[in-house]
C-alpha cells in the first residue's frame, strides 16, 4: 500500500511537470573597452586679441595678426596612444566662428600650427608622447572681415573643446 501511494505521487508529479513550460531567454551583455583619458592641464585659455583698428579690417578678407594658444595634456595613461580633438561654437554664414561681441562684420578663424582651418564641427587628432605621456595642441586665432567694413565694438567667442581619446 506504501508503494501505491508513492507510485501515484510519482505520477502526479510527472503530470503536473509536462504542463510546465520552459522558456527561451536572451541574455544579451554589452561594453566596451575604452582608453582612459588624459589630465586636462589647460581647463580654460583665454586669447587676449588686444586693440584692433577698424582701418586695418576694411577690406574684404582683411584679418589680424595670429595669436597662439595651446591646449595641454598632461598624465595619459599607458596605452592612451591618440587625442582627437573636436571644435565646436556658434559658426556665423561665412562658416567661421561667429563674432558674439558688438563689433560688426568680423568673424574668429581658428587653425591648427600647420595652417589647417579648424571650423565647427572640425577634429585634430595628435598622438600621445610616449616618453611624457603628454599631448599638446598648438593653435592660433585671428579676427577676419571677411567681407570687410567691419565697425567698433568688442570681440568675444566660445569654442569648445570636447577630447576623446584611442
Amino acid at each position: 500500500m506504501k508503494w501505491t501511494h508513492v507510485g501515484w505521487l510519482l505520477a502526479g508529479l510527472l503530470t503536473a511537470s509536462a504542463s510546465l513550460r520552459a522558456a527561451d531567454v536572451t541574455l544579451t551583455v554589452n561594453g566596451k573597452v575604452v582608453a582612459r583619458p588624459c589630465t586636462v592641464s589647460t581647463v580654460n585659455a583665454t586669447v587676449e586679441l588686444g586693440d584692433l583698428y577698424t582701418f586695418s579690417l576694411i577690406g574684404a578678407g582683411s584679418a589680424s595678426a595670429w595669436h597662439s594658444v595651446a591646449l595641454d595634456l598632461s598624465n595619459c595613461p599607458v596605452g592612451t596612444s591618440r587625442v582627437k580633438a573636436t571644435f565646436s561654437g556658434t559658426a556665423d554664414s561665412t562658416g567661421y566662428y561667429k563674432n558674439q561681441g558688438t563689433a560688426g562684420n568680423i568673424q574668429l578663424e581658428l587653425q591648427d600650427d600647420s595652417g589647417r582651418r579648424l571650423n565647427n564641427g572640425a577634429a585634430k587628432l595628435v598622438q600621445v608622447d610616449d616618453s611624457s605621456q603628454s599631448a599638446s595642441f598648438p593653435l592660433k586665432v585671428r579676427v577676419l572681415s571677411v567681407k570687410g567694413g567691419a565697425t567698433q565694438g568688442t570681440i568675444q567667442a566660445v569654442i569648445n573643446v570636447t577630447y576623446s581619446y584611442a
